[in-house]
């Protein structure tokens, strides 16, 4: 793991519908802000995405990584030049209503259906 450093992709920096792509796989790194009850550093799953033709990394929670997880599948690598769209909603964070990023994908492919008839 390495240490959280600056140049983060942050929500008053996007607009609802602006897309993000994503760069790199990905990797948990330690929080030099953030720390457990215990002390120890917080850890955030960190990726590289590009948008409005800038370069950034991204902090992804939980639900947005299971929304790509949901659609792009559990091994990161595959997200590779992969996209998402970006919503903003607001959020309880700490005791305060903040605007928080959520990603949209498209949706996976249905399986074909099977178009004979049920009564043949």
């Amino acid at each position: 793991m390495v240490k959280l450093t600056g140049n983060f992709l942050k929500t008053a920096e996007v607009e609802a519908g602006d897309i993000v792509t994503f760069k790199d796989a990905g990797e948990w790194v330690k929080s030099t802000k953030y720390t457990y009850e215990d002390g120890t550093p917080k850890v955030d799953f960190t990726i590289k995405v590009e948008c409005n033709g800038v370069e950034k990394s991204m902090r992804l929670n939980k639900t947005n990584r299971e929304i790509l997880k949901s659609v792009y599948g559990d091994e990161t690598e595959a997200w590779i030049g992969k996209s998402a769209t970006i919503t903003k909603l607001k959020a309880l964070v700490a005791g305060k209503m903040q605007d928080c990023i959520i990603l949209e994908v498209g949706v996976k492919d249905e399986p074909p259906k099977n178009d004979t008839p049920w009564d043949e």
